[in-house]
C-alpha cells in the first residue's frame, strides 16, 4: 500500500489558515449590518391612540338632538391634541342627510373632512372610532463623538437626529408617516398670487445683515477658517 506523502510547511499553514478563515466569514455574514440612514439611526415612533364613542343619530334624516351634539362635541374634544384627529364612523348604514350632519359635527368638533371615513358593518347603532397619533421624536443626546470621528475619518453618530427630530416635532399629522395622503388638487388662486407676485417684483428678500457663524470641528480648523467679514 502506498504511503501518503506529507505536505509542505507552507501548504499546510495555508490550510490552516483558511480553515480559521472559514468560521470567520460565515458568522460574519449572519451579522446584522449597523445603521446606515439617519432614519435608522434615530427613528420616530408612532404611537396611536384610539377611543370609540356612541352617537344617537337618525340614520335616514341624520337628525341630532341638541343634548347629543353637545355630548358628543365634547367627548371629541376632549380627545383632541397638537395633531389631527381621525374619525372612523361604524354601525348601520346612513343616508347621504345623515353621513353630511355627522361630518359637520365632527367638524365642529375640530376633525377634517378628509379625516372622516364611513365604514358601515352589521351591528346596531352608529359608533365613532377616533384616533390620533403621536409622533415620538428621538432623543439627540450630546455630539460626544465629533472630533474623534473628524480625526479617525469615521461616521459621527448624532449626524441628522436633530434633522429628524425637527420633523417629527413639527408633523401635523404623524399618520402621514404611516400612510402617505392621497394628492389634491392644487389651489389655483394661490399658485397665481405667487406668480403675480413674482412678476411685480414683491417677492420678500432675504436679510442680507445675517452674521455668518461655523461650528469648529477639530482645532486644526481654525488657522484655515476665513475671517468673517
Amino acid at each position: 500500500m502506498p504511503q501518503r506523502r506529507p505536505l509542505p510547511p507552507w501548504l499546510r499553514a495555508l490550510t490552516l489558515a483558511i480553515g480559521l478563515a472559514t468560521p470567520s466569514a460565515g458568522l460574519g455574514g449572519c451579522t446584522t449590518p449597523p445603521p446606515s440612514t439617519v432614519a435608522e439611526r434615530h427613528p420616530t415612533r408612532i404611537d396611536v391612540a384610539a377611543a370609540t364613542l356612541p352617537l344617537a343619530v337618525n340614520p335616514a334624516s341624520g337628525a341630532i338632538t341638541p343634548a347629543e351634539r353637545e355630548r358628543t362635541a365634547r367627548a371629541v374634544a376632549a380627545r383632541a391634541g397638537d395633531t389631527a384627529l381621525h374619525a372612523s364612523v361604524a354601525g348601520q348604514p346612513l343616508s347621504s342627510p345623515a353621513r353630511a350632519a355627522v361630518t359637520a359635527l365632527l367638524g365642529e368638533a375640530g376633525v377634517d373632512a378628509d379625516n372622516v371615513v364611513f365604514s358601515p358593518d352589521d351591528t346596531p347603532g352608529t359608533t365613532l372610532l377616533l384616533t390620533r397619533y403621536v409622533a415620538l421624536a428621538p432623543d439627540c443626546g450630546k455630539w460626544g463623538d465629533i472630533e474623534k470621528g473628524w480625526f479617525e475619518n469615521t461616521p459621527t453618530g448624532i449626524l441628522g437626529c436633530s434633522t429628524q427630530r425637527n420633523l417629527s416635532l413639527m408633523l401635523a399629522d404623524p399618520r402621514d408617516l404611516l400612510e402617505g395622503r392621497e394628492t389634491r388638487p392644487a389651489d389655483g388662486a394661490r399658485m397665481a398670487g405667487a406668480v403675480q407676485r413674482y412678476r411685480t417684483d414683491r417677492v420678500k428678500k432675504l436679510p442680507s445683515d445675517n452674521a455668518a457663524t461655523s461650528v469648529l470641528l477639530a482645532p486644526g480648523l481654525a488657522a484655515s477658517a476665513p475671517a468673517t467679514p
